[in-house]
């Protein structure tokens, strides 16, 4: 596969490989200053690596959950590590010991997303419950419970302010946030399946989404209006991302590419990565742009540095 290049990354190359998961992974975190990073797997384990060696800091199996962890997340600060699982509870652990510093518990089905809010003060998860719920990440108290959806909720994101917490769902929508009343802002209607996938643009003017429907849309995050709909991808679009600058949105599909977008060439598409050889389920980005990582179904990690 060909290095990525890109206006604001650079050139990126291929070192690393980190190899220990025995299954698929469903999602991977970098901690905020790029030095650790998180992974969790349908093998039940929870691992933790030193994202310049690549050498394994820790594994845990489960962290104490007693079913799939579908998702991980950093605090800000990078001292504690949110998990979500289908047991349908959230656990909160110390980074450098693997205590379980919290466990959230509410939700009556599994728990799909958790994101920090980014002052590291809220948690957002996402449920099969059709519910989104708000909690004080260092009491563990529920806040808010946002209902609406009438689907499986699959994914959360707060904007760059933490004012506006975007869900999308099974039920098609797109729903916006306030943060603060708990009350719907916008639904956005347009994609014609499941939503994947879904991240505000840097100075959270825009908000980009991926469904099931292969379709990538940008929405104004004032209007709701759509601003443009993307299309290339073959297959269900998996996973979305800004770059930290803003100028392009990357995505991955289960057509095994990972497209790129350019935002002042009116989201053109100018490049095409392949040669994955299963769905890339995460990708993550260091803030300074010099580290990208994703993962697949082959149950491995890939890092790519700057040259």
């Amino acid at each position: 596969m060909a290095d990525p290049v890109t206006p604001s990354l650079g050139k990126l190359v291929a070192s690393k490989t980190l190899d220990g998961h025995t299954g698929f992974i469903w999602d991977v975190a970098l901690s905020g200053n790029g030095q650790i990073l998180a992974s969790v797997s349908n093998d039940m384990m929870i691992r933790l690596w030193n994202a310049n060696t690549g050498l394994q800091r820790s594994a845990a199996k489960d962290n104490g959950h007693s079913n799939w962890v579908r998702a991980v997340r950093f605090s800000p600060a990078g001292r504690f590590l949110a998990t979500a699982s289908d047991d349908m509870s959230i656990r909160i652990s110390d980074v450098n010991t693997g205590f379980t510093y919290r466990m959230l518990q509410g939700h009556t089905g599994r728990v799909r997303a958790v994101e920090f809010s980014p002052d590291g003060r809220t948690l957002a998860s996402a449920s099969d419950d059709f519910t989104v719920r708000l909690w004080n990440a260092s009491s563990g108290l529920l806040l808010k419970t946002l209902n609406g959806h009438s689907g499986w909720v699959r994914a959360v994101a707060f904007s760059p302010d933490g004012k506006t917490l975007a869900s999308t769902s099974d039920d098609n929508t797109i729903r916006l946030w306030d943060t603060v009343t708990g009350k719907q802002i916008h639904q956005l209607n347009g994609h014609k399946s499941s939503i994947r996938a879904v991240c505000f643009s840097p100075n959270g003017k825009l908000l980009a989404s991926g469904s099931q429907d292969k379709d990538l849309r940008i929405w104004d995050t004032t209007s709701g209006a759509t601003l443009n709909v993307l299309r290339g991808h073959s297959g269900p679009v998996r996973v979305i991302a800004f770059c930290a600058d803003g100028k392009l949105v990357a995505s991955a599909a289960d057509d095994l590419t990972i497209r790129v977008w350019a935002v002042s060439l009116g989201f053109a598409c100018v490049r095409v990565l392949t040669g994955y050889s299963g769905w890339v389920r995460a990708i993550t980005l260091s803030r300074d742009e010099k580290m990208a990582v994703y993962t697949s179904d082959d149950m491995t990690i890939k890092i790519w540095h700057s040259a």
